[in-house]
């Protein structure tokens, strides 16, 4: 697909420099095996597909971590080919690339991903057709198949509770004051109750990651979301949330761990501002 020859797009690659000035492609990398637990080897997920059988797959984003980052850090882990392109500015995006693909599809929105001639948005529907494509999500059951989908739900109302505390849309967070103090009461309050019925749902699963021993597409957003508030209260000098949740702990220290992960843990896509300074983030 090409980008309009108007749009500035700027692309991050995490293995070479890009070859077009509008898209990078990685190289493909099949993630080894995941090694199930000895204790528990009959619920095992079922080995995903392998980088060769995954059609080429174009993400499309701000160049920002926000709603992005799960779904890179998914096809990073599945050794997935694929173009990660950043829209650098409005410009590139609603006068650019959204007109050509709201064509096709009039939900169309950041973030969106282009796959065998789909056009897919929507930052949840995303994570779950890049589970299906790349086989990350191949379900032993139809349970995991449904927890995970409830968990991405939960993930997201988290995400929006942050939201309305970062940016100024929904008018309120409209200083400095009232940020410092809006983001304080959501790092002491807000944050626990989430973070309480996940590390209830670990343990209730027993497995090391949210559905099984291997990570789904819920994962990634939920490390998403425990990373970026490890950030703010770093910035904000406060105790990490993570400190009362041994189980969260123990999951955010192992998904950082995953092999099939660090060379995103090492790239630019990871040292992303974590919203967007354009649109007026009071933390970025």
């Amino acid at each position: 697909m090409i980008v309009p020859h108007r749009a500035r797009v700027a692309t991050l690659a995490m293995s070479r420099a890009p070859s077009s000035p509008s898209r990078v492609a990685l190289s493909r990398r099949p993630p080894p095996p995941a090694r199930p637990r000895q204790r528990d080897a009959a619920r095992a997920p079922a080995k995903h597909a392998t980088a060769r059988a995954m059609p080429k797959i174009e993400l499309g984003y701000w160049p920002i971590r926000g709603l992005g980052a799960p779904a890179r850090m998914l096809c990073e882990y599945a050794g997935a080919d694929y173009a990660d392109v950043n829209y650098a500015d409005a410009g590139s995006w609603f006068a650019g690339k959204k007109p050509e693909l709201a064509s096709g599809n009039a939900l169309i929105n950041l973030p969106y991903v282009e796959c065998d001639g789909q056009v897919v948005t929507h930052s949840s529907v995303v994570l779950e057709f890049l589970g299906q494509v790349t086989g990350v999500d191949a379900f032993a059951s139809e349970d995991h198949r449904w927890a995970n989908a409830q968990a991405l739900a939960e993930i997201y109302d988290l995400r929006n509770a942050l939201m309305g505390v970062v940016y100024p849309f929904n008018g309120k967070t409209t200083t400095k004051e009232a940020f410092e103090k809006n983001c304080d009461d959501h790092m002491n309050a807000t944050v626990g109750k989430f973070y309480a019925k996940f590390e209830t749902l670990l343990k209730q699963r027993g497995m090391e990651f949210l559905i099984r021993d291997a990570p789904s597409s819920a994962d990634f957003h939920l490390f998403e979301m425990l990373d970026q508030h490890e950030i703010i209260a770093n910035r904000r000098g406060m105790k990490s949330p993570l400190e009362t949740f041994p189980e969260l702990k123990r999951y955010h220290a192992n998904f950082k761990a995953l092999p099939q992960l660090e060379k995103y843990f090492a790239s630019a896509a990871y040292a992303l501002p974590m919203n967007s300074i354009g649109g007026g983030a009071w933390i970025y």
